[in-house]
């Protein structure tokens, strides 16, 4: 169980002792704390998280000569400060904890000359959360960090001096830290045991392994206060009544199948965040002015059967009775193992919802990408999942000896398929939120010592923007047209797969990104390109996402990673969200 963390901090406390207590929480700036205690005088019965969401706030109201000099006034890491004893007591101790005070002197000397190149480039130390950290760490990211424009690094630092400061408020306050992401980083540990490989997390749908996952799914639902089932479908829905029964619900959800050889969080974090969010309202006694479903879905990864998103499908009402004939490579049919699991083919039609029962769906997920982090931020808003356009393009040519033919005289027609490839590249580059990937490419014959005479390969187009990702196909079918008729080849493209771009609600947008600030974190909003359950449940309701920061953008590989403070941040973002969720202010 989670511990109280809406116990009084500073019930003690005048405004002269919450300044005196949490004044130096942003080093040598207590008019941080003066000017969030100034905005919100409550801040005197809050919690870290209230307190570390108005001080961040704070800050970041303060304009930038205030926040130039927050900045300034952090010491070099291993510097003179530090040598001569003259830093404050709690950067004394961070430091030391990361064994920056038994640096080898070529590691000093190393420190100095980064600390000189950096605050010549950006005017002020630079600055890092050292905790958790060893200096060999913090040398790399110094080293990395050091390349920064100026205006990134500036928000750069600005986020680790939040994140110093959090690190101080629980450390003053004496309250557990991370205590909701502890928990759900402990269940994530524990639900991937449920896999068909002792070494592997593989749990593929409709397996034994999907339902043994699916039978945990619903015992934490009802520790949460939830009463839970699986529908006819087989998507395991847990619900919250709201403050009366039989009110329309907010649905929160993602997928529990995985791919094979699978990480420990795509899709199963998004369930069990809201399982977790769910649990700690239950333990507070809130109930909301709607009901809450937690739905953890089969089949997002479309692995098992030639078919995908059907859970989500049946929910939304869009279920194709096609996918029944489905069979794994198994020869085990999609109904037979349907039946197996405990749902029912024959009553797929009951899964559906209504729109007037249901409000809003909200999925958190991890980013499958670099953006976060790169930008160093713990979550982001979503603003749609990017359409997609693939297609197979064929190059023909001459094939011919490889020794005999002079280069102006060749057909060659991998060396225009190359020509082509860098093209779609270009195009990929000239848009906002486009990306452009050439996954494959085949030379024909090939041999070693022919000149190709033809060439095949692909092309991958995705973007949020249907229009722009469109006129993007356009202008590259001309490129390739064009170098074809300029080398005298002959091109013909097949498209192969067409989805349109799912947008998010703007009203859930705006108030997932109301939440991220309310948590003390800028809300840095990016489209997915990748696909998710999301897509689906459009087509019931209004859909929304909140993107968690996963190591090296790495999924679909047990390489996958997020922190335990970022699993924190995501379940505290959606409690907020949970509180202030406006139905009202939604359009679909």
């Amino acid at each position: 169980m989670s511990p109280d963390n809406s116990k009084n901090l500073a019930h003690d406390l005048d405004a002269d002792g919450f300044i005196a207590r949490f004044g130096g929480v942003f080093e040598h700036s207590p008019c941080i704390a003066e000017a969030a205690l100034a905005a919100n005088p409550g801040l005197l019965h809050a919690d870290v998280g209230a307190l570390h969401a108005a001080m961040t706030a704070a800050l970041r109201a303060a304009g930038h000569e205030r926040q130039m000099a927050v900045l300034r006034a952090h010491p070099d890491l291993a510097g003179k400060l530090a040598l001569a004893g003259e830093l404050t007591a709690d950067s004394s101790a961070e430091q030391a904890g990361a064994g920056l005070d038994r640096c080898t002197p070529e590691e000093f000397t190393r420190f100095q000359e980064l600390n000189d190149r950096y605050q010549t480039k950006f005017g002020f130390p630079f600055i890092i959360a050292v905790r958790g950290l060893d200096r060999h760490d913090i040398l790399r990211a110094f080293e990395k960090r050091v390349g920064n424009t100026p205006e990134r690094e500036f928000q750069t630092a600005l986020g680790q001096v939040e994140r110093i400061a959090l690190l101080r408020l629980y450390q003053i306050t004496g309250q557990p830290q991370h205590a909701l992401g502890q928990t759900l980083m402990n269940r994530l540990e524990e639900f991937s045991k449920f896999s068909a490989e002792p070494d592997a997390l593989t749990r593929l749908f409709l397996t034994a392994e999907h339902r043994a996952a699916a039978d945990q799914l619903m015992a934490w639902m009802d520790d949460a206060g939830m009463t839970s089932r699986i529908d006819a479908a087989g998507n395991v829905v847990g619900r919250y009544e709201g403050d009366r029964p039989g009110l329309p619900a907010l649905l929160i959800g993602s997928h529990i199948d995985t791919v094979r050889n699978a990480g420990k969080y795509d899709g199963n974090f998004g369930v069990l965040a809201g399982v977790a969010a769910v649990a700690e309202l239950n333990r507070r006694a809130e109930r909301l002015p709607f009901a809450i479903e937690v739905v953890g879905f089969g089949d997002e990864e479309g692995v098992r059967f030639p078919v995908t998103l059907t859970g989500s499908r049946a929910i939304a009402g869009t279920f194709g009775a096609a996918a029944l004939a489905a069979v794994d490579t198994d020869g085990i049919g999609y109904a037979e193992a349907l039946r197996v699991f405990g749902g029912d083919p024959d009553a797929i039609a009951t899964a559906a919802r209504r729109p007037g029962e249901i409000l809003a769906y909200v999925e958190a997920h991890i980013e499958q990408g670099p953006v976060l982090e790169a930008e160093n931020l713990g979550v982001g808003v979503v603003t749609g999942i990017n359409g997609a356009s693939r297609f197979t393009v064929r190059v023909g040519g001459t094939a011919n000896h490889a020794g005999t033919v002079p280069m102006k005289l060749r057909r060659d027609a991998l060396a225009g398929a190359a020509e082509m490839v860098l093209a779609v590249e270009r195009r990929g580059l000239e848009g906002t939120d486009l990306v452009a990937t050439v996954g494959r490419i085949e030379a024909l014959p090939g041999a070693v010592n022919v000149i190709p005479g033809g060439a095949v390969f692909t092309i991958d187009l995705r973007s949020p923007d249907d229009a722009a990702r469109n006129a993007a196909s356009a202008a590259i079918m001309g490129d390739l047209e064009a170098v074809a008729g300029r080398r005298g080849l002959t091109v013909a493209v097949e498209q192969t797969h067409d989805a349109p771009a799912t947008l998010c609600a703007p009203g859930l947008i705006a108030q997932l990104a109301e939440a991220v600030s309310r948590c003390g974190v800028k809300p840095r909003q990016l489209p997915s390109g990748a696909g998710h359950d999301a897509m689906a449940v459009a087509a019931l309701c209004p859909v929304g996402m909140l993107f968690t920061r996963c190591r090296n953008g790495i999924s679909h590989n047990p390489a996958e990673s997020i922190t335990v403070e970022d699993a924190d941040l995501s379940v505290r973002v959606l409690l907020d969200f949970l509180r202030h969720f406006d139905a009202a202010a939604l359009t679909h």
